[in-house]
């Protein structure tokens, strides 16, 4: 687990000082997803005892027309990977609002917390969607990084737990 957090940490790091390769690896390996549903879908079409192999065969098309859009295009998986990231941001932020301001059973600084993550997500997904498209270059493969970052770090918390009192 520790190799692993190590691994992770220097991945997350590395998407973070290189953004837009982190973001287009991102790209390139959902496009690669998606061109291998389309084969499962293509695979299906032609299996004898299964009904919709049109339907089948439609998804397969459109899979392996996405996938293909995907790596011809990267730009535009980008900038839709940075759309869906700012409408999250916007919804998340809004919902944390609301919430802060409808609770009556939030007190303190719960309630001042979700405030300022409301507030955040307002202004992050903001700043998002306003700098489209040059945001996109930058906001998927930041926040991929900041994932990493933390997943690395979580990893090696849990190995230091798990590791005992007398080991190191």
């Amino acid at each position: 687990m520790k190799t692993a957090g190590i691994i992770f940490l220097i991945l997350g790091a590395l998407a973070i000082l290189f953004p837009f390769i982190a973001g287009l690896s991102y790209n390139f390996i959902l496009a690669y997803l998606i061109i291998i549903g389309g084969v499962v879908h293509f695979w299906w079409a032609w299996r004898p005892s299964l009904d919709g192999k049109l339907h089948h065969l439609l998804l397969a098309l459109l899979y392996f027309a996405g996938g293909i859009a995907l790596l011809v295009f990267p730009m535009i998986g980008l900038v839709s990977f940075a759309i869906v990231l700012g409408v999250s941001f916007l919804a998340q932020g809004i919902v944390q609002l609301a919430l802060a301001l409808s609770s009556n059973h939030l007190q303190g600084s719960g309630k001042g917390m979700l405030v300022i993550s409301g507030l955040l997500g307002l202004l992050a997904g903001l700043f998002i969607l306003i700098g489209l498209p040059s945001s996109a270059t930058w906001a998927v493969g930041t926040l991929a990084g900041v994932n990493l970052l933390i997943f690395g770090a979580s990893l090696l918390a849990m190995d230091k737990a798990l590791a005992g009192p007398f080991e190191d």
